[in-house]
């Protein structure tokens, strides 16, 4: 679990990179987001040993993530594809991975 942060961590930061080249940063992106996914269900699988605090934080983050996703489908069913919606999603979901980030560093910390 600890070294779930390291590979966070260099994850966020190749994303990032990548975002100069635009379509790198895309790409990369959805790499991030399934690998996060994959961490997240290993968190939940060792949800009973994490801190309190760590406990707080991903639950938080659980519920972000879900209201998040579902303002942007209702979003994108009422006013359709729209280059901002897409540009305020990636921008949205860097934040999240942001978050995510910060919870593994506390398990690291832990």
């Amino acid at each position: 679990m600890k070294r779930l942060y390291d590979i966070n961590k260099w994850l966020i930061i190749s994303t990032l990179l990548l975002y100069l080249t635009f379509w790198g940063g895309i790409l990369a992106h959805l790499l991030l987001g399934i690998i996060q996914i994959i961490m997240s269900i290993s968190i939940m699988l060792h949800f009973s040993k994490q801190t309190y605090t760590v406990k707080q934080l991903f639950i938080t983050y659980l519920v972000a993530t879900v209201v998040i996703v579902s303002i942007f489908k209702i979003i994108k069913e009422t006013n359709g594809e729209d280059l901002q919606l897409i540009f305020m999603w990636m921008i949205t979901t860097m934040f999240l991975a942001l978050f995510h980030l910060y919870i593994t560093y506390k398990i690291k910390q832990s």
